[in-house]
């Protein structure tokens, strides 16, 4: 399945381009091949994925790394080359093993992979560091494979998240979390993305969502899960013991009434894909209200 450009796209707010260029010798353009695989490794050391966006949530001043392979999937012995293109604040840096891949920001041409075999692989590592005090609270940066004639291949998102303000600040906050990792979501983080360890076979990424009353008198808030990009998952979602997903899937879910600072705790679990990846909305809303707090669920499949 072909990439697409993420659904949240409108949140970028800049976008700066770092580059960087390597010493091996460049093929003329007449030897280039187009068959190649831009694969990211996923949260927690899980498998690689083709699929198009890997994030991880650090609070600022940490530095989100993320592992990704160029494989050959030609027949002959063939390089690539590497454009990286930072948004919103985000200064990705390119390293080689230990080694930054410099000059940054100095050549159009990118970085060119080593020469590959066929069937074999360069491993490269991106860092995002995550700026201390600045309003953006999401940082990517994107990767595009090409060959050496600059024929488009393939691209991926790496997303750095800050985690949510958990005191919330509406009658109807929605935070979102995988395992251990931090929430994202809540109130002035719309669109955030918490991506699961990459599953295969009968593996299953499991997300908690918690609807928070943090403002309000005592009410209920809804919960819709839909599907931007959808592609043969299964998808459970559950109040305590009780499935709600037929509810949650026609976005007329409803918690039980919830005092000042109640909060509930709703259990997502997505398997099965079909293809790379699948990304599902979750949104809440006051009851006669819109949908207005919208994070994202990312379930990438192992390459």
């Amino acid at each position: 399945m072909k990439r697409t450009q993420r659904a949240v796209v409108a949140l970028v707010v800049g976008i700066g381009a770092v580059l960087a260029a390597s010493l091996v010798v460049v093929p003329a353009a007449s030897a280039a091949s187009h068959s190649a695989a831009l694969v990211v490794k996923g949260p927690n050391g899980s498998a690689y994925t083709a699929g198009h966006v890997v994030s991880f949530v650090g609070k600022e001043g940490a530095t989100a790394t993320y592992t990704f392979q160029v494989r050959n999937t030609g027949t002959t012995l063939a390089q690539y080359r590497i454009n990286i293109a930072d948004w919103t604040g985000a200064q990705a840096q390119l390293y080689d093993g230990t080694l930054l891949l410099k000059p940054l920001a100095s050549s159009a041409d990118g970085y060119y992979t080593k020469a590959l075999p066929p069937g074999g692989n360069q491993t490269l590592t991106v860092k995002i560091p995550i700026p201390v005090g600045t309003a953006a609270y999401e940082h990517y940066s994107t990767i595009r494979l090409s060959g050496t004639d600059g024929f488009f291949i393939d691209d991926a998102y790496l997303v750095a998240e800050e985690p949510s303000v958990l005191t919330g600040a509406t009658p109807a906050d929605l935070f979102l979390k995988n395992g251990s990792q931090l929430a994202v979501g809540g109130p002035g983080r719309a669109y955030q993305i918490a991506t699961a360890p990459t599953i295969a076979g009968t593996q299953v990424a499991t997300y908690t969502v918690t609807l928070q009353n943090s403002t309000g008198p005592t009410g209920s808030i809804g919960f819709s899960l839909s599907a931007s990009i959808s592609c043969g998952e299964v998808v459970i979602v559950k109040d305590g013991a009780v499935d709600v997903t037929t509810a949650a899937r026609n976005g007329t879910y409803l918690s039980p009434p919830l005092a000042r600072l109640g909060k509930r705790n709703l259990t997502v679990t997505v398997k099965n894909l079909t293809c790379h990846f699948v990304q599902l909305i979750a949104a809440a809303k006051e009851p006669g209200g819109f949908f207005v707090q919208q994070s994202v669920m990312e379930v990438n499949r192992a390459y």
